[in-house]
């Protein structure tokens, strides 16, 4: 569908717009990276003075902006290097997560655990992780910390299922939902810095948390992958999971049902497993949903800002009354 000079490949969220004499080959979910990327730029420039790797961080950053623009300007051909160009994401997102263990401490913010304590106690008249103490066991442990575990594999089996089915518009809004979730958690945590109750009240715990064969071996897996990090409030868990139930109820509704009931217990999980407090999951919840305004407002704002059209199609996660479509700016089809 040609748009006032630029083409929408009607099965792909995939723009191309001629710029500064190139061809661009745009993915939605580039731009919620680029924004990312580029907002840590400012803030290491702003805090130059203060922070001895600045220089470091901005050079590494705009190497990766490059390299984007440049699968831009350049798109692969080779089918295995398209497929790279689809999920680069996958290495960038955790790399970025990776990144905050060494970011959130040289921006110096204030841990906000003393006020997340608060707020579950006024919310619920206890400390959620230590009431749950009365529950505990070994059993309980070891399925919920897998329940927990599955989250990592969540995305990773949508989007195999949608390409396996060749369904690359919703492969275009599932990554771009997803990658959305996490960058905006991610600077939850940069705002909002906690550690969570495995730290912050372990001085409280007076049950250790004991599983029956993987439970440590798991844990241990995921502190060495982790390191130690501010990532509590938002829960990022709860805001994906919430992402994902609603992409996939709309979708894939055969999936929904085995997802729902492990989506509830992964959730629980984050609390019991004492790696969120319960007003972490709640953040996590409203997350979900400025994630998906957040990316229907890059299709709806963002896109005719570039010149190339207006989505005129479902939010993301609603169930489609019809194909979707994309107007020129104009309004005319």
């Amino acid at each position: 569908m040609e748009v006032g000079g630029n083409v929408y490949t009607g099965e792909r969220l995939q723009f191309r717009k001629r710029w500064l004499g190139f061809t661009w080959h745009v993915f939605l979910f580039d731009i919620p990276t680029l924004i990312y990327m580029n907002t840590w730029i400012v803030i290491f420039l702003w805090r130059w003075r203060t922070i001895p790797e600045a220089p470091f961080y901005i050079v590494s950053l705009a190497l990766m902006e490059l390299a984007i623009i440049l699968w831009m300007i350049f798109p692969p051909l080779w089918k295995p290097a398209v497929l790279l160009r689809y999920f680069y994401l996958a290495a960038l997102v955790p790399l970025f997560f990776t990144a905050l263990h060494y970011w959130i401490p040289v921006l110096k913010a204030n841990s906000v655990d003393p006020q997340l304590v608060r707020l579950d106690a006024r919310l619920l008249g206890v400390h959620p992780t230590i009431f749950l103490e009365k529950m505990t066991t070994p059993l309980l442990t070891e399925f919920l910390q897998w329940c927990y575990t599955s989250f990592y594999f969540w995305p990773p089996l949508v989007a195999i299922t949608l390409i396996w089915q060749k369904r690359w518009l919703d492969l275009d809004y599932f990554i771009s939902l997803i990658s959305s979730g996490f960058y905006i958690s991610y600077f939850g945590y940069v705002l909002f810095p906690a550690l969570g109750p495995r730290f912050y009240l372990a001085h409280l715990q007076t049950i250790p948390l004991r599983g029956l064969w993987t439970f440590h071996w798991i844990q241990n897996v995921l502190n060495s992958l982790e390191n130690i990090q501010w990532d509590a409030f938002p829960s990022g868990h709860t805001a994906v999971v919430v992402l994902i139930l609603i992409f996939v109820y709309s979708r894939m509704r055969h999936l929904f049902y085995v997802f729902l009931p492990l989506g509830i217990f992964l959730i629980f999980s984050t609390v019991y497993l004492r790696y969120h407090y319960v007003v972490d999951v709640l953040a996590g919840m409203v997350l979900a949903v400025v994630t998906l305004l957040f990316v229907y407002g890059l299709m709806r704002v963002a896109l005719p800002v570039l010149n190339c059209g207006v989505w005129k199609g479902p939010l993301p996660g609603q169930v489609p009354s019809k194909t979707p479509q994309f107007y020129p700016v104009t309004g005319s089809r």
